[in-house]
């Protein structure tokens, strides 16, 4: 049985795995316009940050679970060891 930190932080690796195939797409994208066309680099697609997969999952955890925004950032700092200042 997968305890409750446990799903706290696969929910956090699902969203991280979301947020990283839209930048791979972006990047796809981003890259067959610039063989298109010169001086694009500012449409460039940036990588997720921590914080926007932080509000990714998020997203995803009010959507299966009824465990507060706290609680989650709880579970994937320590899980992480990451330190993001809400």
């Amino acid at each position: 049985m997968i305890s409750p930190f446990e799903m706290r932080f696969n929910v956090f690796n699902v969203a991280k795995e979301v947020m990283e195939e839209q930048y791979k797409s972006n990047l796809a994208s981003w890259e067959l316009m610039n063989k298109a066309a010169k001086n694009v680099e500012e449409l460039a697609p940036k990588y997720p940050t921590v914080s926007e997969i932080l509000e990714k999952a998020i997203e995803i955890n009010k959507f299966i679970s009824d465990s507060t925004e706290r609680e989650l950032v709880k579970a994937v700092k320590r899980a992480s060891g990451v330190s993001v200042i809400f």
